[in-house]
């Protein structure tokens, strides 16, 4: 807020991938005899109670950014959480690679903290914040 006008104000954002929501459990389906291994991909829900306990502390913006997915999957992603019920994600971002994101981070001021797996986290510098670290932040 600059001078009183409250229209620069940008709110923060917080972005966090949706690798951080997914649970995968080996499963193995059984058809005329043969065992037939897969994956079965479910929501963290103690992980979206968290962001959504995290998000109204702190006032934050929260988006949803995948990597190597469409922008209808992550739609799709949005519209899954909707009917879960607990969504505490306002937009959704599809990108190609994690390269994409960490080249317009330095254009986006509004973005706070970028939440994704350790192993990514080298790449956004100043901007990474590991999911753990967030449990008892305020």
């Amino acid at each position: 807020m600059r001078g009183g006008d409250i229209s620069n104000e940008v709110p923060k954002r917080v972005l966090v991938a949706v690798d951080c929501l997914l649970k995968s459990e080996p499963k193995v389906n059984k058809v005329l005899g043969l065992r037939i291994p897969y994956q079965e991909v479910t929501y963290d829900r103690q992980a979206l109670a968290h962001f959504w306990r995290f998000r109204e502390k702190n006032d934050y913006v929260m988006e949803l950014v995948g990597f190597e997915r469409s922008q209808q999957e992550m739609d799709q992603v949005l519209e899954d959480l909707d009917n879960l019920g607990t969504n505490p994600f306002n937009y959704s971002t599809a990108y190609n690679v994690v390269a994409d994101l960490v080249a317009e981070l330095p254009y986006r001021p509004e973005v706070k903290y970028v939440i994704d797996l350790p192993s990514r986290g080298l790449r956004y510098g100043h901007w990474f914040l590991e999911e753990g670290a967030t449990y008892g932040s305020k």
